[in-house]
């Protein structure tokens, strides 16, 4: 028998969910990079611009990021604007699940599933977390950006409040287990199709972490709530390869 979560109410539209299906989830595995590399390409050709490549591929995520979070916002625009309203009734404990307990929680999910990786034979870092190092060394205004706040957002009403919430009406644990696949995956994924299928090691951090995201999103029944933890592990991520 399915069980039925007392406090998890948040359900997708079916506007909401052929919006996800036709549009966003082809445009951001798909159809996104091709569209913006063309940008940049159409920029340098125009204005004969001279660009290396650390700096292309961080103007490429932040176009790319503003264009999915634009489309994304706009799917989800009604539904924000009700958790919104739902997260202050709740603003303490919300910010405290949030800027603290989430934080915690993600940040051991991280080294936790990083001493599996290397238990497997894999380097203390994915590629994924080389070239974010690498960007926030290079362009670190861009980064944080992109990182903190653009891919947090886009990033959590994928894979919680579409992903997520899409499989709860099949069964919880299909939704747990599948939404933190899919977010682990997705942090993987360039490397392994690229031909490096070691990477497939690195996923178990990005699996924990995704498992956290959606126990928080799940627990306090707003997904402002996962945002605002996935922004406080993206800064304090950043701020240690700037500063410490």
């Amino acid at each position: 028998m399915k069980r039925e979560s007392k406090m998890f109410t948040r359900k997708l539209s079916k506007q909401a969910k052929l919006m996800m299906l036709f549009v966003f989830v082809p445009l951001y595995f798909f159809c996104g990079s091709i569209i913006a590399t063309a940008l940049i390409k159409f920029c340098v050709i125009q204005f004969s611009l001279v660009i290396d490549e650390t700096t292309a591929v961080a103007y490429l995520n932040l176009i790319l990021d503003s264009i999915y979070a634009i489309i994304i916002l706009c799917i989800f625009k009604d539904s924000l604007k009700e958790q919104f309203q739902d997260f202050l009734k709740d603003k303490k404990e919300n910010l405290l699940y949030g800027c603290v307990i989430g934080f915690v929680m993600l940040f051991t999910a991280g080294i936790i599933g990083g001493l599996i990786s290397m238990s497997f034979g894999a380097q203390s870092d994915s590629q994924n977390q080389i070239l974010i190092e690498n960007l926030a060394i290079a362009h670190p205004i861009i980064i944080v950006i992109t990182s903190v706040i653009l891919a947090p957002i886009v990033e959590e009403l994928l894979f919680r409040s579409t992903l997520f919430g899409w499989l709860y009406e099949v069964h919880p644990i299909v939704a747990h287990f599948g939404s933190a696949f899919l977010f682990g995956f997705v942090h993987v994924m360039d490397a392994i199709l690229s031909g490096n299928y070691q990477e497939w090691t690195q996923i178990f951090a990005y699996f924990l972490m995704g498992g956290v995201l959606s126990f928080i999103y799940e627990k306090r029944n707003n997904i402002y709530v996962p945002i605002l933890s996935h922004m406080m592990n993206n800064l304090i991520s950043i701020l240690l390869v700037l500063f410490g």
